[in-house]
């Protein structure tokens, strides 16, 4: 792998220790909460980015890339995973069945599965697509255009969730595997 820039090396390395870290948990919460236990009232503004589609564009309006600003006023799942990371793979069945339960809801939630396997050496497009194939997902889902999204949203474990309420605030990171009644639990915060 050709890297142009000490940083990304240092992210990349950041960011495989947490791969590790992630698979040999269940997943955690790495979201600041209030005393009470409360998610903090608001978080950071999520950073902006482009996501050229691998599927999923029609849902959108047939687009073939989103960018998260296009979404502005809906809340969105942003799921980060990689075509060879096995915790990303077990999970995305649970994010395909909580996005048709939302869809039939009639719900503006986006869920948005990003890609990261070719800027960490996890996987190539060509993988992640075949794999998409494999599950059948319908909700978007494409590739990181480069690796700053991953220290925007300072993804040190993969699979990563973050969740954005409508507003653009980030209400809760998850890092590591994410059960389909967790993702339930914390899109009720994002939608309100």
């Amino acid at each position: 792998m050709l890297v142009t820039r000490k940083g990304t090396v240092l992210g990349v390395i950041v960011l495989m220790v947490g791969i590790l870290t992630a698979a040999c948990s269940g997943g955690a919460d790495t979201t600041p909460v209030a005393s009470s236990g409360a998610p903090a009232p608001s978080g950071p503004l999520a950073a902006d980015f482009a996501l050229p589609l691998y599927s999923g564009g029609e849902v959108l309006g047939g687009v073939d890339e989103v960018n998260l600003s296009d979404l502005k006023g809906r809340p969105v799942i942003i799921n980060f995973w990689a075509p060879l990371c096995p915790p990303c793979r077990a999970e995305m069945p649970d994010f395909q069945e909580v996005w048709e339960e939302l869809q039939a809801q009639g719900s503006d939630v986006v869920v948005l599965g990003l890609d990261v396997g070719p800027v960490t050496g996890l996987g190539d497009r060509q993988q992640a697509i075949d794999f998409l194939e494999t599950i059948k997902l319908t909700y978007p889902t494409g590739q990181a255009v480069s690796a700053d999204v991953i220290r925007d949203y300072k993804v040190l474990g993969m699979p990563t969730t973050v969740f954005v309420h409508r507003n653009g605030s980030i209400v809760r990171t998850w890092t590591g595997a994410i059960t389909g009644d967790k993702i339930r639990e914390i899109t009720r915060e994002i939608i309100g």
